[in-house]
């Protein structure tokens, strides 16, 4: 079926209204891909399987609102809203069916299956095993993150420098080499450098965690013909270049910490095993920063251009350099420096792997016919030797045995990829022969590596923009800010480039810091622009779990970086205690304001009614008059927050513990979002989960899906509870969680700003303001 007749057809489907692309389960929105070698920027979703996908922003817009509700209409409208060009339905269909489908990330259909797409690249890990799990490994990356610290640093390589030294001017090679004369110092320094191989693998691990990303699982397998350890560092990629350089150098860099270790037992204690295991070290450093082959080198190198799947761009470059007129338009993508850097390394590779190849072809026939009586001679050695008693070189016979047989073991994997792929790549010629593939796309690589599996390279999926001539529109639409002015770099605000600039007047501007530009990102991203009046709900059926305070927090969150009215209502029947976090302006509760409601008609009048924060947060008290024997219904709490809608961009709504009140009943009716609070720990997390419950069985399961989850005052790492877990098991079920940790100016139950919070505690309420945003695009449609 053709592109043109799918889109027929979608159009006729089973949903009235037309297709409501959906955002697939778990997916995330990551933000702009820092350090990028693209002319264009470049942004990061990652999947539910934690494969990371660099989309452009066109295709990061069509992602970011994909709500499930809005028609292709709709959501094409949107899309060029933000866009700032129009992108007509039928190319938004195209994009999706074509593009983000099969990568996994939106369906046409509201719960339509979609597309887990990964490429098979023929230079890729093979008999792939587990051999520390996700856990481990995060502990492990956490203790021995500390060596990342500069002056650590600086440390080791000036001990790795002086030890070298030494052993030059002091050894001879002879000396350094001793311990590889008898089987048992080969042994063990086999056994030495198979823990110097794992210590590089807890050195990408920790890398990783320092610059505050989750590394994943530790492997095994064979990567062309030689066992190799690789390590799941997909995440790193959500860091800056610097944290993805850490990753990358992390191997190395603990490999120089193992010469360290290893020189200082030697000195200790002179076994001669240790100088040799410190010699191979030092090779296996140049082994790793070779960038022909997915070793560390060739990240680096990746990371350095800002071009992640270098292998995926030999075809688009290789074209570019033949003569004639046609040029690969992928090409054009590239910045200057990173398109020289890729053009470079393309020509060093290219003719480097196929010499090897070609050696390699040219003596397999002499290796493979050697090979049968080699076995049979260590097989016969090795029991000779075992009757001997020598168990020594008998194990080492077995070894050498197993290092004749992986090479033909890989190999063969290697082959059969390759006669798989030719296969694969003439049937899919053949069933588009009549549908040419979208112009623009680039290469999807999921390569498996020794150092990453699915990341930093793998689970990358780089798609460019579709055709100017189905999203641009000519004549003055052209003339943008972003294409025909040239980008002043931002004035930095905080740190020693705050102080050079002022220092200078100016004069000096070295931009904001990797931290100050994510900080920025975030407040772009909580100003998303709202539809219409947004009414966001704070829910907790344990109380003390901090649902008051998140709620206020959020607000004063909101408030700050918008420029909306907001507005805090204190709907807790049984005298709520918002009103008291605030400095209290005036003695009105909402019960006042439902009393004097026909007097209200504009704002001026409602502000009456209100105290103001300094943050320009307004806040409507309930009512604590202990006279008071009856508490305010559903209609009255449905008739406040009309009366809000009327006035207010975003009303918060602090609600009680009972969720089987007509009041909060009535309140959920009139939601757009909630906030679901829980403290950390496990009678509140299943407390929260069966909030979760009742919602999606008395019919508000799309409040579920738009739920933002928040794990309040985290203190530490806890002993035995597993927040991983459980932040695990809210992500599934909604569209985000949030970690608030624990702050001295919470507690006092008083009024506080912004200011008085920890740096830490504002970037976790900015998160969350952050994640709250990120529904603002969605609008509500079932009980409305």
């Amino acid at each position: 079926m053709t592109t043109d007749e799918w889109v027929e057809r979608s159009t006729r489907g089973p949903q009235t209204g037309g297709p409501r692309p959906s955002r697939a389960p778990g997916v995330r929105l990551l933000g702009r891909y820092e350090g990028s070698g693209f002319r264009d920027e470049r942004f990061l979703v990652e999947r539910a399987d934690r494969q990371m996908v660099l989309l452009t922003k066109l295709l990061y817009l069509i992602v970011e609102h994909a709500d499930g509700h809005a028609s292709t209409d709709l959501l094409a409208d949107r899309v060029s809203r933000a866009y700032g060009q129009r992108l007509v339905p039928d190319d938004l269909v195209r994009l999706i069916h074509d593009k983000l489908g099969p990568s996994g990330l939106v369906a046409l259909w509201n719960g339509a299956p979609v597309g887990q797409r990964r490429a098979d690249p023929l230079l890729a890990l093979s008999v792939r095993g587990v051999l520390l799990p996700t856990t481990a490994v995060r502990l492990i990356g956490r203790l021995l993150a500390p060596l990342f610290h500069r002056p650590v640093i600086l440390a080791i390589v000036a001990a790795v420098i002086a030890f070298d030294v030494w052993v030059v001017t002091t050894l001879a090679p002879a000396d350094v080499f001793a311990a590889l004369i008898d089987p048992t110092g080969v042994i063990a320094v086999l056994l030495l450098l198979l823990a110097a191989t794992l210590f590089h693998e807890f050195g990408h691990a920790a890398g990783c965690s320092y610059g505050g990303a989750r590394p994943g699982q530790i492997g095994v397998g064979i990567y062309l013909w030689i066992p190799a350890f690789y390590t799941n560092v997909t995440n790193a990629y959500r860091l800056d270049r610097a944290g993805r350089l850490r990753t990358d150098l992390g191997g190395v860099y603990f490999n120089a910490v193992f010469i360290v270790v290893a020189a200082a037992a030697y000195l200790w204690s002179g076994w001669a095993p240790l100088l040799a295991v410190i010699a191979l070290s030092h090779l296996e450093i140049v082994q790793q920063l070779l960038p022909v082959v997915r070793f560390d080198g060739y990240y680096i190198l990746g990371d350095l251009a800002g071009v992640p799947n270098l292998f995926g761009h030999v075809r688009p470059i290789m074209r570019s350099l033949l003569p004639g007129p046609a040029k690969d338009p992928r090409v054009a993508q590239f910045r200057l420096r990173p398109r020289v850097i890729v053009t470079a390394w393309v020509l060093v590779t290219v003719p480097a792997l196929v010499i090897g190849l070609g050696v390699l072809m040219w003596n397999a026939p002499k290796y493979l016919a050697g090979f049968w009586d080699r076995a049979d001679a260590l097989l016969a050695s090795t029991r000779a030797l075992a009757s001997a008693g020598e168990m020594g070189a008998a194990i080492l016979s077995v070894l050498s045995l197993l290092a004749i047989t992986l090479p033909v073991v890989g190999l063969s994997l290697v082959l059969g990829r390759a006669v798989l792929q030719v296969l694969r790549a003439v049937r899919a010629r053949r069933n588009t022969v009549t549908a040419t593939p979208p112009a623009g796309e680039e290469p999807m690589s999921t390569a498996y590596n020794p150092k990453r599996i699915n990341g930093i390279e793998s689970g990358m999926t780089a798609t460019a923009p579709p055709p100017a001539t189905s999203v641009e529109e000519p004549g003055a639409a052209a003339f943008t800010e972003e294409r025909m002015l040239r980008r002043r770099t931002t004035a930095p605000r905080q740190g020693w480039r705050h102080g050079l600039y002022v220092a200078t007047s100016g004069r000096v501007n070295v931009g904001p810091s990797a931290a100050e530009r994510r900080e920025q990102e975030r407040i772009e991203r909580v100003r998303t622009p709202l539809q219409g009046p947004r009414r966001v709900v704070t829910l907790s059926r344990k109380g003390g779990a901090g649902k008051t305070t998140t709620t206020l927090m959020l607000g004063h969150t909101l408030a700050v970086h918008r420029g909306d009215r907001v507005v805090a209502l204190d709907a807790n029947p049984d005298a709520g205690s918002l009103v008291y976090r605030v400095r209290r302006q005036t003695p009105a509760t909402v019960t006042t304001l439902l009393g004097e409601r026909e007097l209200i008609t504009k704002y001026a009048d409602l502000r009456a009614y209100t105290s103001q924060a300094p943050t320009r947060l307004e806040v409507i008290a309930s009512d604590d008059d202990p006279s008071i024997s009856q508490a305010l219904g559903d209609r009255d709490y449905r008739a406040a927050i009309d009366l809000l809608t009327q006035h207010y961009n975003l009303i918060l709504i602090d609600t009680g513990t009972g969720i089987l009140d007509s009041a909060v009943q009535g309140i959920l009716r009139e939601a757009d979002q909630i906030v679901v609070v829980m403290p950390p720990a496990l009678d509140g997390a299943r407390v929260a989960a069966g909030t979760l419950d009742w919602l999606d069985q008395h019919g508000h399961a799309d409040l579920v899906a738009s739920a933002v989850a928040v794990i309040n005052t985290t203190r530490g790492r806890q002993r035995w509870l597993q927040l991983d877990e459980i932040e695990k098991h809210f992500a599934s079920r909604c569209a985000g969680t949030v970690r608030i940790p624990w702050d001295p100016a919470l507690e006092s139950g008083a009024a506080t700003d912004l200011a008085d919070l920890r740096p830490a505690t504002r970037d976790a309420y900015l998160e969350l303001a952050e994640t709250v945003a990120g529904g603002f695009a969605a609008e509500r449609w079932p009980g409305r």
